[in-house]
């Protein structure tokens, strides 16, 4: 009989993600270990081969969770040519993830809460910042693209990346407002709105 061959990165990550959910329904707290397991489908000592801690897996389920909302905004957009078409799909395909459907909503929270309860610890900020990143770089060469078509107006990189920082803080900020408010406004009309300066003002 030929062993089968465990794809231990594709693994942790079923995990991680079968972490997600559990963290999602019932909060970092009540997230346990023997929970994830079942909710994976594996025994609670195969958690322990790819994971330390409850801390790195939720950590590490935060990553993959953020990584597959950007992942999917990118694949999206990039098929789309016209540069402002495209940034505004990524933003708003990014932020509908947010608000998809209540677990949606409830994940996102849930992640806001224990990030911003521990942000002096690198293991819940350095999730967060790798993430930022990642779409910092895709909306920069978005605005570069754009400019080398005659679409957007900036003046070098470094206007760019200060728009794509700019842009990404306006978004943190009116999505923690949106959670913090118990969703008592449409936050993809206040995205759109946002977008719209944007575009004929920041960048024409």
């Amino acid at each position: 009989m030929v062993a089968r061959v465990v794809d231990k990165e594709q693994k942790r990550r079923d995990i991680a993600r079968a972490a997600m959910e559990v963290f999602a329904e019932r909060g970092f707290d009540a997230t346990s270990m023997s929970l994830v397991a079942g909710s994976a489908g594996v025994g609670k000592g195969t958690i322990y081969e790819y994971f330390d801690s409850k801390d790195e897996m939720i950590a590490a389920a935060i990553l993959i969770w953020l990584e597959d909302i950007i992942e999917g905004a990118r694949s999206l957009s990039q098929r789309i040519e016209d540069p402002e078409l495209r940034l505004r799909t990524f933003v708003s395909e990014s932020m509908a993830e947010f608000t998809r459907d209540q677990l949606a909503i409830q994940t996102s929270i849930s992640v806001f809460q224990v990030v911003l309860s521990n942000l002096d610890n690198s293991k819940w900020s350095d999730p967060i910042q790798s993430a930022f990143k990642d779409t910092w770089k895709i909306i920069v060469q978005i605005i570069i693209d754009g400019h080398e078509k005659g679409v957007f107006n900036i003046s070098d990189q470094g206007e760019a990346e200060k728009i794509a920082i700019n842009l990404l803080a306006f978004l943190d900020g009116i999505c923690l407002h949106y959670y913090a408010s118990g969703g008592r406004f449409d936050l993809m009309t206040q995205v759109d709105h946002y977008m719209k300066y944007l575009l004929e003002e920041s960048l024409k």
